[in-house]
């Protein structure tokens, strides 16, 4: 994807509640591909997820990102980045940096809202 030309961020990287969390060493090794690290993200059950996240981002000197992981439309928006406006991912890269982050935590029975999706959708293909 780098080669298109794409912006990469890894999203809730330390989030050990989630699969597909990441070990340091692991993503110390991606970091030349990526452009930036989510720092905070709003259904991260704990704050030291996001902590550690942002400790990261700092020590790498990479730039960091928010996101609100939203699973239903009640949750779009907790968190966002304001940015100035650009064009393209090149665009971004120049402006991630001066990202003024608005962020807003999920409470933990959000979840339960992905999980009765979750399941009422495989019902409903029965």
């Amino acid at each position: 994807m780098k080669e298109q030309g794409a912006f990469i961020s890894v999203s809730h990287p330390f989030d050990r509640l989630r699969s597909g969390a990441w070990q340091e060493r692991d993503l110390l090794e991606i970091l030349p591909l990526v452009d930036a690290i989510e720092v905070y993200n709003s259904r991260c059950m704990f704050p030291g997820f996001n902590r550690a996240a942002r400790r990261f981002a700092e020590q790498q000197d990479i730039p960091g990102t928010v996101g609100s992981d939203a699973h239903a439309a009640f949750e779009v928006g907790r968190s966002l980045l304001l940015l100035e406006p650009f064009e393209g991912p090149d665009g971004m890269r120049n402006v991630i940096r001066r990202g003024i982050p608005q962020v807003k935590w999920s409470p933990p029975w959000v979840h339960f809202a992905s999980r009765y999706a979750s399941i009422r959708k495989k019902l409903t293909s029965l």
